[in-house]
Formats: structure tokens, C-alpha cells, sequence
């Protein structure tokens, strides 16, 4: 059978997805015909990114989820299934940067980006589990950043990239665990990406940033989609536990 990028028989799962690279990566599967389901504390947001998605061949449906809490997490992955079927994607893209000093840092801003970004990260794949292997298919793809790589730096701190270093590596253990079951579990690290957590950066940040990349500009919300869009065909059916940056070459030229 030929391969095709073609989600029409597909119901994928996209947390922080009222918003930014969320919001293009659920654009994406919609106009390729997924259902998808849009996980999002943000209620106002979450349900206009609903109606805009409205006109596309897929399906999108709004579930005011808070990542951090696991019992909500899993309820709305069962509301998932009860809807639309089945749960064929999960992609984690609920996350917060944070961009003070080590020294900065208060106790209370490390449990914030740690719940969000590492916490929230294991309760969605947790909860998809158990319906990804009962089908005994899945693709997850958990956003991490350059940041986990480089220990901060380019954008974040050295608790954002700590935080981010933690989602690597939760994938590479979640996909050696889930291998088993069918389910291919993947990182993408995005650059530096045109969406609001790059609005506490100065000209000059931004400048210093693009210096570093080969492309020399700013990752679009839609190149790190596209990238998702891979991981989650039939195309990668034979990959898993890769980190993969989406930068514009900015970590091979440093």
C-alpha cells in the first residue's frame, strides 16, 4: 500500500495546542483530515483555536485539560476515546520557557517549569498507554527544545533546559518501554521559534541567536509542525527514540 500523508483515519491528541507551534502542528493534522483532539487550560483560546480549525477536511474538539494534573489528564484521554474513537497521536506541546539566571531562580519557579514541562510531559504519556497498546499502535512525539541539549543558553535558562534535558530523556526510556506495545515515541527540539515565549526577548538576544544559525532566521511554528507531521506518518514507521533539532542548523554550527 502506498504511503501517503494522510491522517483521515486518524485521531491525534495535541496539548498547548490553542497556541503557537500546538496550534500549527493541530492545524496541520486537521487539513490532513485527523480528528484532533486540542488539550489546553486556556478555555477562551482553546475553543477559537476550534473554530478556526472549523473549515478544514478533518475535526478538531476542545478538552480543557490541565497537564499537571493526572486524573484530568486521564479522564480526557478517555473522553478521547469515547468521541472520537480511538488514540492514535499524542503530541506534548504544553510547555513554559523561563528565562531568569541559576541564581535567580527561586524554588518555587523550578517546581512551576518542572511540573509543567517534565510532569505534565509524563502524564499525557502515561495516560495515552494504555489505549495505544490495547490497538497496539501509536506515535508520541514529546516537544523538548535545543535548550535540553545545551544546557539553556539559546533561549531559556539553565532550569528551562534542565527541564527540557529531563523531556529527552524521558522519551528515550518511554520508547525502549513502549516498543513492545507498537508505539514509536520520538523528541523534536526546536530553536528558537517565532511564538510568544520569544516576546521577553531583546533585539539584541534575538540577533545573537540568528548569528548561530545556518538558515538565519527564526524557526515558524509551522517548520517545527511539519516536522511532527513526520514523526507521526507511516513514513517513520521505523524510528523511534530519536531527538531530533529543528534549528536551522544553529547546533551544528556550535
Amino acid at each position: 500500500m502506498e504511503k501517503v500523508y494522510n491522517f483521515s483515519n486518524r485521531v491525534a491528541i495535541v496539548t498547548g495546542a490553542a497556541k503557537g507551534i500546538g496550534f500549527a502542528t493541530a492545524r496541520t493534522f486537521v487539513k490532513l483530515g485527523a480528528k484532533v483532539a486540542i488539550f489546553d487550560l486556556d478555555e477562551k483560546s482553546g475553543k477559537e483555536a476550534v473554530e478556526k480549525l472549523s473549515s478544514y477536511q478533518g475535526e478538531a474538539v476542545f478538552f480543557r485539560t490541565n497537564v499537571v494534573n493526572a486524573e484530568e489528564v486521564k479522564k480526557n484521554v478517555e473522553m478521547v476515546r469515547e468521541k472520537l474513537g480511538r488514540v492514535d497521536i499524542l503530541v506534548c506541546s504544553a510547555g513554559i520557557t523561563h528565562i531568569k539566571t541559576f541564581m535567580e531562580t527561586t524554588e518555587a519557579d523550578f517546581s512551576r517549569v518542572f511540573e509543567i514541562n517534565v510532569k505534565g510531559t509524563f502524564n499525557c504519556n502515561r495516560a495515552v498507554f494504555p489505549v495505544m497498546a490495547e490497538q497496539k499502535y501509536g506515535k508520541i512525539i514529546n516537544i523538548g527544545s535545543i535548550a535540553g541539549k545545551t544546557g539553556g543558553g539559546f533561549l531559556g535558562s539553565t532550569v528551562y533546559g534542565s527541564s527540557k534535558g529531563a523531556v529527552i530523556a524521558m522519551t528515550k526510556g518511554v520508547a525502549r518501554e513502549f516498543a513492545p506495545f507498537g508505539i514509536n515515541v520520538n523528541c523534536i527540539c526546536p530553536g528558537p521559534t517565532e511564538t510568544g515565549m520569544l516576546d521577553e526577548l531583546t533585539v539584541e538576544n534575538k540577533e545573537r541567536i540568528l548569528s548561530g544559525s545556518m538558515i538565519k532566521r527564526l524557526a515558524m511554528p509551522q517548520d517545527i509542525a511539519d516536522a511532527v507531521v513526520f514523526f507521526a506518518s507511516d513514513f517513520a514507521g521505523h524510528i523511534t527514540s530519536e531527538i531530533v533539532s529543528v534549528d536551522g542548523g544553529i547546533m551544528k554550527g556550535n
